[in-house]
């Protein structure tokens, strides 16, 4: 009997053994966890709504800047410099939830000299709850992380570098990278000037009538206010790609002394804004610009090239001198030939040189609308407002007959640069625009248009 109850009371010391582990083993774990939590919970270091603040200030020893909400705008409170809203808010953003990636305990006065937080970078951030502030000291000795303290907190902990980089004060970071300060609906005009300093084009904008303007000279031109519309609004939205010197004393540094371009624009406020283009010679895909005179940035060429732009830029490149759809008919004077058309286009006929052609064979309309189209929709190639032509000889005449009566007559008349180009008349006055051959001669030209029209119509 007794051998039985000894076994069983050895059971119950080994059972009760091994509760007592586990029960050991757990509360070692579960200290574990909990410890783990709050090292998790201490490196939290803010917690508050990213759109909350009102006030940024970034400091560094004698150096402060104050950033402060005003109207839903960042503003630099001795208004030197505009501010740029997207850095500032992607500090309130990131200090909002800022979460340290390790901690190395608690703050001394060797482990604030360590890290180069004896003479930290400083954010204060003020929102409706409070002033929160960061302290920021040196990158790590792997570049991986910069070490910080923060106010509430007792211990200096990490961040990740990528983050901690643009949490130290730089003034550049703080400075609008935009390289002009104007919306697209802020600006009244835009001047560009070539490398030697002659303008190369001005366009004007009126509130009025919501719509942009060349100069006068090129009234006779239609603007396409589109292209327009679309280079500008790509201007307002450039920002550097990196920002360099501030207040270049010395042009030749970045080629200032021999710029390729320049800008000149005029917001409606009556404010005016400059910048210069010089060429990057250690990598042409780039440009370098000097803003209003002092502040030099980097950017893609590509995306200053309207400093390159000329009027023709803007216009429509297709003059339409008439439509036929709008025409009852047409004279047309060239190469030799006088040829006239009258088109009753409802009935599908039209005569041409006394002979009636029948339009309802789709084939033949075709080829009247391409030699119709081939001299009454010059394609322009550039424009010349500098000179003053005159209605001699023209290689082309063609007088259109409108439904309403009216009429438009077009002249082309070889340009005094070469014979490859034609200055445009219209209706005996010079419209500041020009054609190449290519309108006259070869494929797809007026000559071919006509060779088949006619060889269709057995003329």
């Amino acid at each position: 009997m007794k051998k039985p109850i000894i076994a069983l009371i050895i059971m119950l010391i080994a059972a009760a053994g091994s509760v007592i582990g586990f029960l050991a083993v757990k509360n070692k774990n579960d200290n574990k966890k909990q410890q783990e939590k709050e090292k998790l919970a201490d490196n939290k270091l803010f917690s508050f709504d990213p759109y909350s603040p009102t006030k940024v200030v970034f400091s560094k020893g004698s150096e402060t800047y104050t950033v402060e909400l005003n109207n839903d705008v960042w503003e630099l409170d001795t208004k030197e410099f505009s501010i740029d809203q997207t850095y500032i808010q992607l500090v309130c953003t990131y200090m909002s939830n800022l979460t340290a990636d390790k901690s190395y305990g608690e703050i001394t006065n060797d482990k604030l000299s360590m890290y180069g937080l004896d003479d930290p970078d400083k954010i204060e951030l003020t929102e409706p709850s409070g002033t929160h502030t960061l302290y920021v000291g040196n990158v790590s000795p792997t570049g991986e992380s910069y070490y910080i303290t923060a106010d509430g907190k007792n211990n200096v902990y990490t961040i990740d570098a990528q983050h901690g980089s643009v949490m130290k004060l730089d003034r550049l970071l703080l400075k609008n990278k935009k390289i002009v300060p104007y919306g697209l609906a802020d600006i009244k005009s835009i001047t560009t000037y070539d490398n030697s300093g002659e303008k190369t084009c001005e366009l004007t904008y009126d509130p009025e009538s919501m719509s942009w303007s060349l100069p006068d000279e090129y009234s006779n031109l239609t603007l396409d206010q589109t292209k327009v519309t679309s280079e500008l609004n790509a201007l307002v939205r450039l920002e550097a790609e990196d920002m360099l010197d501030e207040k270049l004393d010395d042009l030749k540094k970045y080629g200032f002394d021999k710029p390729y371009g320049k800008a000149v624009l005029t917001g409606l406020d009556g404010s005016e804004h400059e910048f210069l283009v010089s060429t990057n010679n250690d990598d042409p895909t780039y440009c370098f610009a000097l803003v209003d005179g002092e502040q030099v940035e980097l950017y893609y060429k590509s995306d200053l090239s309207i400093t390159q732009n000329k009027p023709i830029t803007y216009i429509a490149k297709n003059y339409i001198a008439a439509q036929m759809s709008d025409a009852t008919g047409f004279k047309l004077d060239f190469n030799g030939n006088s040829d006239s058309c009258t088109m009753d286009i409802d009935n599908n006929k039209c005569t041409f040189n006394g002979k009636e052609i029948s339009l309802k064979n789709s084939e033949a309309y075709v080829a009247l609308n391409n030699l119709f189209n081939s001299f009454s929709v010059l394609k322009l190639e550039g424009t010349d407002t500098k000179v003053s032509p005159k209605l001699e000889s023209p290689a082309l005449s063609a007088e259109f007959t409108l439904s309403d009566g009216g009429t438009v007559k077009i002249d082309l008349v070889q340009t005094e640069k070469d014979s490859k180009s034609y200055y445009v008349f219209r209706d005996g006055k010079y419209t500041g625009a020009y054609v190449d051959e290519t309108m006259l001669k070869g494929r797809n030209s007026l000559s071919d248009f006509y060779i088949k029209f006619t060889k269709l119509a057995g003329i």
